[in-house]
């Protein structure tokens, strides 16, 4: 079993020093151009994904006072309904109260005058 482990380790270093070699051959361009051309495309990408980022904060921030302003507007409205609401409970129960009275007024006075 040891020897399948060793021969696996052989086939991996030997798989990767062709890959290697194979890489360097083939390569269209020396190794500081590619280094170079790398970097400058990080700093490309560095770039893009900053001002992306900037745009999206933008938008974001946006979308958000659009929405503190829609949330603004609905909470208000439901405000003036739920007081209009309660404006007109209060009304009904007075008057239901002034009418309750009025009918306990005539009832005593129906009782105490005997007919």
């Amino acid at each position: 079993m040891a020897s399948n482990g060793g021969r696996f380790l052989e086939g991996l270093v030997v798989g990767g020093l062709f890959g290697f070699i194979f890489g360097i051959l083939t390569a269209p361009k020396s190794g500081s151009e590619l280094r170079r051309e790398l970097a400058d495309n990080s700093e490309d990408l560095y770039k893009h994904a900053s001002d992306s980022l900037h745009d999206f904060r933008g938008k974001t921030e946006h979308a958000i006072e659009d929405l503190k302003a829609q949330s603004d507007q609905v909470i208000k409205k439901a405000s003036n309904t739920v007081q209009n609401t309660k404006d007109q409970m209060a009304s009904r129960l007075q008057d239901m109260a002034g009418k309750s009275t009025k009918v306990l007024i005539d009832d005593v006075e129906s009782a105490t005058s005997g007919g």
